[in-house]
């Protein structure tokens, strides 16, 4: 056996103290300690709370770690980073430019991205989806998210009932990778539905809420003003099977709707509607709910209200009764019930999985209801001018006169 020269002997110990003196170093990693620190993804991206300046991007990890988000117009060159290290991501984007389209990437062990764009100024074009009661039945809800995110759309509404228990971990993994390719590119604004407080909205308050968002809150999007209400409110005693709406929340609603610039046009976004007409009521807390068409009959009288947007029931349906021009969007993926479209006012009822893509310019509002082949069920017309697409204006009626 041959034994070391002296001087590699010494060479040797040289190299490995230097190697252990850089992993110890305060700030100074190898690439490998990098790597491990980037833990891989369990569920997303998917993007909240976009603004003309500002995008969150948000994910789940499967281990705590500080999220780190690269982003630019052209080459992800600039980032956004989280202070602590955690499980449930939300890092801010900000500092951007309106009505951009943003590339985007989270750091993790495999990265993932896409790309986004922000809010646009009132003036510019843009498409909403609107869709909603996906109840984790899987097959359905991933044909119907994938036709929808064959939109396009720069934002999405959704009316609620996202999962049948949001108490169950897996359930919200299957959710969020059946919506991944549309959510890693449209933000959602969505709202509150009796299956998402079958845990105390725990889940849905993780996934979706910042801790100083309550569940009912408003949104300006370009010449939109989204009140996003919540039909079944814990404080007011409402269970999954029962809806609530506190006092608070109506005089809540009512000083929002004194907020609002003249020009806007105002949608109002709630689980359970003023109104719905299935051909076979399911029981008790099925239909419209009174007193949130007390609540919108009132809000009405502060400021004109374009458009109530709901859910709970598992179809399509339009109509306006009582001066409330109204939408049920439930046939994202959940068992399909009948309508009854010769209730008066009810204008159109589908039995389909369907989704809604909505175009805005200025005063200018139409939309159509799709269904997951593309048929066109239903157009629409929420809003009209004589000012062109583009041009700025003072606002519109809703019978399609300036005002």
């Amino acid at each position: 056996m041959r034994s070391i020269p002296h001087q590699r002997l010494l060479a040797g110990l040289l190299l490995l103290f230097a190697c252990e003196r850089v992993r110890m170093l305060p700030g100074v990693q190898p690439q490998s300690a990098v790597r491990k620190q980037a833990e891989p993804i369990l569920m997303g991206p998917w993007l909240l709370e976009p603004g003309e300046r500002q995008m969150t991007v948000a994910w789940v990890s499967a281990a705590p770690s500080v999220g780190r988000v690269w982003f630019g117009t052209r080459e992800t060159d600039r980032f956004a980073t989280e202070e602590n290290a955690t499980l449930e991501h939300r890092v801010l984007v900000a500092g951007l430019e309106p009505g951009t389209q943003y590339r985007y990437r989270i750091e993790a062990a495999v990265e993932s991205g896409g790309v986004f764009s922000t809010a646009p100024p009132p003036d510019s074009p843009f498409s909403v989806l609107i869709y909603g009661d996906n109840r984790t039945n899987s097959g359905d809800h991933a044909l119907l998210a994938r036709a929808a995110a064959g939109e396009h759309a720069q934002v999405a509404l959704h009316t609620g009932d996202m999962v049948a228990n949001a108490g169950d971990n897996d359930l919200w993994r299957v959710w969020f990778a059946e919506e991944r390719d549309l959510l890693s590119r449209t933000p959602l604004i969505p709202t509150v539905g009796n299956h998402e407080i079958t845990d105390q909205g725990v889940g849905y308050s993780k996934y979706f809420l910042r801790r100083d968002l309550p569940a009912y809150h408003s949104v300006d999007y370009g010449p939109l003003h989204i009140a996003v209400l919540d039909s079944f409110e814990m404080a007011a005693g409402a269970t999954p099977h029962s809806a609530g709406f506190s006092d608070a929340q109506k005089a809540w609603f009512e000083e929002d709707l004194r907020s609002v610039r003249e020009g806007r046009h105002v949608w109002v976004l709630v689980h359970q509607g003023p109104y719905a007409h299935p051909l076979h009521l399911r029981g008790a807390g099925h239909g419209g709910s009174e007193v949130i068409r007390q609540a919108l009959i009132a809000g009405s009288k502060i400021h004109p209200i374009e458009a109530v947007i709901a859910g709970h029931e598992h179809f399509y349906e339009r109509g306006e009764i009582d001066g409330l021009r109204y939408f049920v969007f439930g046939g994202g993926g959940a068992p399909l019930e009948d309508p009854d479209p010769s209730f008066p006012g009810v204008q159109v009822a589908q039995k389909a999985l369907s989704y809604a893509v909505v175009q805005v310019c200025g005063c200018h509002v139409t939309g159509k209801v799709k269904d997951i082949a593309g048929q066109v069920l239903d157009s629409f017309r929420l809003s009209d001018c004589d000012v062109p697409c583009g041009a700025v204006a003072r606002g519109a009626s809703r019978d399609g006169g300036a005002k």
